[in-house]
């Protein structure tokens, strides 16, 4: 009986190792979700959607692990506010398009046979809009008429993105839900209102492979 234990003890040790051997190998991610992103220049508040591609480090003995990568977003939310530029100022009313390149730093709390993760990301969040109207500067710059230029009529500010979120996973699909936090001012005092800071709340689900 005893033999028999311990049999059964070593080979649940080992599916046990195994399992988690390879799901050290799943190193990517892929996102996709929904986002509201909070902001008193907006005249028309609307959902948009994000996807992502992030690599995620091995997990180290604290069951801790960095992940690097980025989302795109979209949504046709409309902005009106006023977009200082070398002491002049434009009109802008635009949709959102918004780049996020960073990284997260996430902690995993097995859950029998789940898992539960703690998100913290910190990226650089990157928000373009329409610049119909406003003189690029690479135009001014460029005097030579045999040169091409292509103006893409776009303009952007750019902030840190603070984020805090939580992800359950089962086997390699997970659902998340965030908060996170765009504090435009520190870089932009001149650029854009003072009150342009955001929030933002995002839903996604997850898959590893």
């Amino acid at each position: 009986m005893k033999t028999i234990l311990f049999c059964l003890a070593c080979c649940i040790n080992i599916t046990a190792q195994t399992g988690e051997i390879n799901d050290h190998r799943k190193r990517s991610l892929i996102e996709t979700g929904s986002y509201l992103n909070f902001s008193a220049e907006k005249v028309k508040q609307s959902p948009g959607f994000y996807i992502g591609y992030w690599y995620r480090y091995p997990v180290d003995e604290t069951k801790t692990h960095l992940e690097i990568g980025g989302n795109f977003n979209y949504s046709n939310s409309l902005y009106d506010f006023d977009y200082g530029k070398k002491g002049l100022f434009y009109r802008v009313r635009s949709q959102e398009f918004i780049v996020n390149l960073g990284a997260r730093l996430v902690k995993s709390y097995p859950v029998r046979n789940n898992r539960i993760e703690w998100v913290s990301e910190l990226s650089f969040h990157n928000l373009f809009f329409d610049g119909k109207g406003i003189p690029s500067d690479e135009a001014e710059q460029n005097d030579n008429q045999n040169t091409i230029h292509i103006d893409t009529k776009l303009e952007s500010v750019a902030s840190l993105k603070i984020g805090q979120g939580i992800r359950f996973w089962r086997k390699n699909i997970g659902l998340g839900i965030q908060a996170s936090y765009m504090p435009y001012q520190l870089w932009y005092r001149n650029t854009v209102p003072k009150d342009f800071n955001s929030f933002s709340v995002e839903t996604g689900i997850y898959f590893k492979f």
